[in-house]
């Protein structure tokens, strides 16, 4: 197998795990992203939004990947992996946009450079088959 393919898929189960630790577990989710269900007393709840987009989401889109990256020995299986880098590079310029742009609204702005370099780091290691970076 290519270093490539194992790149790509090491990086494809961490993200699949970090989505499964988010789906059973929402309030480390809430930790690392630093967000908080509802901050109004009156409105609890808000944790099926971290199960779902943080957790489920993100284990599917990228167990689905690494699968059809996995199971299709073909070319056309790399184009599975590329919208799913593609989300994480966008991920990372957000994160670098919102850096430059809100730093008086940030909170830990110490830590944005660091997600900054894995969104974009993960990113490449999950195109590195097509990239042929490795």
């Amino acid at each position: 197998m290519s270093p490539f393919i194992l790149l790509s898929s090491a990086a494809l189960v961490f993200c699949a795990l970090i989505g499964l630790g988010a789906l059973f577990a929402p309030k480390w989710a809430q930790g690392v992203v630093r967000l908080v269900p509802d901050p109004d007393p009156a409105r609890p709840g808000g944790f099926s939004e971290f199960r779902a987009t943080y957790g489920g989401l993100l284990f599917m889109l990228h167990i689905t990947a690494l699968v059809i990256l996995l199971r299709l020995n073909n070319p056309l299986a790399l184009l599975a992996i590329m919208p799913v880098a593609a989300g994480w590079f966008g991920a990372g310029l957000g994160r670098l946009v919102s850096h430059l742009a809100d730093s008086k609204e940030n909170r830990a702005p110490g830590l944005i450079p660091v997600w900054i370099a894995v969104e974009f780091a993960l990113a490449l290691a999950i195109a590195s088959p097509v990239l042929h970076l490795g």
